[in-house]
């Protein structure tokens, strides 16, 4: 079995789970937004966070919930430069259930990792798949 077919086999297969792993997530974010409530949010600060690929800032928001609770939540998605100045405000989707489960209502934050990886998931499927059609066309032949 040659690299070429072996890769036309694997590519697509990992192009597919990346899909299946994206829409999974984008399930989930649309049905955390369907259950949120909205308010309206402050960045108290950006918070530095350093990692191999050198790190970013990552958002503090806080919030006051529907029933009067103040709540403080650091946003997953990090940037750097920032993506928000310390005082600006933002709309916030929360969970009612539990406050600290709350995301900054942005495109970016709530849609940037599933689309990233049904992105990732097409390119891999795709050269998957021309690979292989190029393998099954040289062994028809040869």
């Amino acid at each position: 079995m040659s690299a070429s077919l072996i890769i036309g086999i694997v590519f697509p297969l990992v192009g597919l789970l990346l899909i299946v792993i994206a829409v999974f997530i984008l399930m989930r974010t649309r049905s955390f937004i369907s259950s949120s409530q909205e308010v309206k949010g402050m960045v108290v600060r950006n918070v530095y966070r350093s990692s191999s690929e050198g790190g970013g800032y990552a958002p503090v928001f806080g919030f006051t919930t529907i029933d009067g609770r103040h709540v403080e939540v650091e946003d997953k998605l990090q940037s750097n430069p920032p993506q928000f100045r310390e005082g600006a405000a933002v709309d916030i989707l929360y969970d009612p259930q539990n406050p600290s489960r709350a995301r900054v209502k942005k495109w970016m934050n709530l849609y940037f990792v599933p689309a990233l990886l049904c992105g990732m998931g097409v390119i891999f499927g795709g050269i998957g798949v021309v690979l292989l059609i190029f393998e099954i066309l040289d062994l028809l032949r040869g």
